[in-house]
């Protein structure tokens, strides 16, 4: 008489064996150690692959499932290797997941929105000349540095008012940087910020974050960038959705706060009267 434990472990072995059974049929166009690949994988590929116009269809459909395999590989072997068993990567797959909602949430949302008219379209373009009739690519030099732990420490660069006397003044924090150059689109800035930068001597260096590092910089060049009206509008068009997708979804998290059920451990509660946080920035597209 077999054991239940003796059952289960062949009923385990048979379902194995029958997932090695897969073939790639119908709307399965591959098996990769029984794991199958569906059309609609491959064709979501070719969605965001930008395949140019006039390029073999059928030679870049073979590549691109040629990349979906060895992807799918790739991820097995993670796998037997433990990796998705990790706390790590159970964060991160939970970030990715809850990121992916929210934009697929908000691209569905945003093709109930009007488009704006010709008056609201004209007013954000007065409102922002530095991303349309004033557009400028700065050129600049830069110091890169490395944010510290505290913040306070970098407090002796404000009496620093020239890139020498910020080198000068990092040497002696015993904080290392690196020189560089680098360029600027003024479109990609906060108007706000903009206007502080423009309203500093052209010797003043100012200081932006970018990819987890920050940027002392000067203004040593610009060029303007030439546009069409059409494109501008087009361009206008584009940031004044993703300005109401923005407040749309600031809106939304502001309501679900108000009938969610949130509950803190001692000293991980937002400060009284605060509200707690924004939209998140994940829902970028």
């Amino acid at each position: 008489m077999f054991r239940r434990g003796t059952l289960v472990a062949v009923s385990s072995l048979a379902l194995l064996a029958a997932g090695c059974d897969r073939k790639p049929t119908g709307q399965t166009v591959a098996v990769v150690n029984g794991d199958e690949i569906s059309v609609g994988e491959l064709n979501a590929e070719l969605q965001q692959a930008n395949v140019p116009q006039g390029a073999d269809q059928k030679q870049v459909r073979t590549q691109l499932l040629q990349n979906i395999i060895s992807r799918r590989l790739l991820a097995q072997d993670a796998r037997k290797n433990g990796v998705d068993k990790t706390p790590e990567f159970l964060s991160r797959q939970r970030r990715l997941t809850d990121e992916l909602l929210i934009a697929m949430n908000a691209e569905r949302q945003a093709g109930s929105q009007k488009l704006p008219d010709q008056k609201a379209i004209d007013d954000f373009m007065a409102a922002n000349p530095q991303a349309f009739a004033q557009r400028q690519v700065l050129a600049l030099q830069q110091i890169v540095i490395d944010p510290p732990q505290d913040p306070k420490v970098l407090e002796p660069l404000k009496d620093a008012h020239t890139m020498d006397a910020v080198a000068a003044m990092l040497t002696k924090l015993n904080i290392p940087f690196t020189r560089t150059t680098g360029r600027l689109d003024t479109a990609s800035v906060p108007p706000e910020v903009l206007k502080r930068i423009f309203a500093l001597p052209a010797s003043e260096p100012f200081v932006l974050p970018a990819n987890g590092k920050l940027f002392a910089s000067v203004i040593v060049g610009r060029e303007p960038v030439a546009a069409s009206a059409d494109d501008m509008r087009k361009a206008a068009v584009a940031a004044l959705r993703k300005q109401n997708e923005d407040k749309s979804l600031n809106d939304q998290v502001k309501q679900l706060r108000t009938s969610a059920k949130i509950e803190y451990q001692p000293g991980y509660a937002p400060p009284a009267g605060t509200g707690g946080a924004a939209a998140p920035g994940a829902a970028k597209k």
